[in-house]
């Protein structure tokens, strides 16, 4: 019964922070193809450049690492969602923060793919990071490191009184105006594409080519991105259509920023 009740309050904490999300936003999510259809390459080394200076991203990743010390090492992988629930655990202790990992399938709960409250703004007083394991083990592991992403860098940089929205479906534009969700997804990128891949997939743009520049690193993003799908299982045929645009469009928002972080910071 505990565990019933601790499962509901949390089914409760994720209803109200979907309907607190922003109507517009929501709303624009489901156009996803052609919303990133106009997100050039070149808009994700202007939005870092905008919101850190190159000490600070190394700040973020020096803070992640006592999360997983393996970053930027060796891609992170889970090979089941229970691997995923060991890994969420051990971070417990070594950041302060309690984790739920709780299966949100009802219609709406499915947009969510997680949430972070800060301290004293949820079930307890610890900060709070929860994982919607209704989606693809993949998808929850993106889910886990953006929102440990927002608890490193609340710890970082102070930023523990600006709420962090849910993550839904698609809307990953929009974090290329916000630097807290583009601080937040900095450890993702990070943990799909360890140097030694980011080098492979990302190389500086040749100078003698007959493609442009843009052409580059768009080939660049679909092969990296094309070789995280076939890796990681999230081309399976039992995915729905809604799950493949929301998985599609979070793997080359995080492949993109990868690039940038590569190409702008040498990271």
């Amino acid at each position: 019964m505990a565990r019933d009740r601790r499962i509901s309050s949390i089914d409760g904490l994720a209803g109200e922070h979907i309907a607190a999300a922003d109507h517009t936003r929501r709303h624009r999510l489901l156009a996803a193809p052609a919303a990133r259809d106009e997100i050039t390459d070149s808009q994700y080394g202007r939005s870092l450049r905008n919101s850190f200076a190159r000490s600070e991203v190394h700040e973020i990743l020096r803070e992640a690492r006592k999360a997983e010390p393996r970053l930027n090492h060796e891609a992170i992988r889970y090979g089941s969602m229970r691997d995923l629930c060991d890994r969420a655990a051990s971070m417990s202790a070594c950041l302060g923060a309690d984790f739920r990992v709780a299966k949100l399938s009802w219609p709406s709960g499915l947009a969510l793919w997680g949430f972070y409250l800060s301290r004293g703004s949820g079930l307890q007083k610890r900060p709070l990071i929860c994982v919607n394991a209704a989606h693809h083990r993949t998808a929850a592991a993106m889910a886990l490191g953006h929102e440990v992403g927002h608890h490193v860098i609340a710890r970082l940089f102070g930023t523990h009184t600006h709420p962090r929205p849910p993550s839904l479906y698609t809307g990953f534009e929009s974090h290329l105006d916000d630097p807290l969700e583009l601080a937040a997804d900095i450890s993702v990128s990070l943990a799909m594409y360890p140097r030694n891949a980011a080098l492979k997939f990302f190389r500086e743009i040749e100078p003698k080519t007959t493609q442009t520049g843009e052409q580059r690193l768009g080939s660049g993003v679909r092969a990296a991105t094309g070789d995280f799908w076939r890796q990681t299982g999230l081309y399976r045929a039992s995915l729905s259509t809604a799950q493949k645009v929301q998985y599609q469009a979070g793997s080359i928002h995080f492949t993109r920023l990868r690039q940038a972080l590569l190409h702008q910071y040498g990271i």
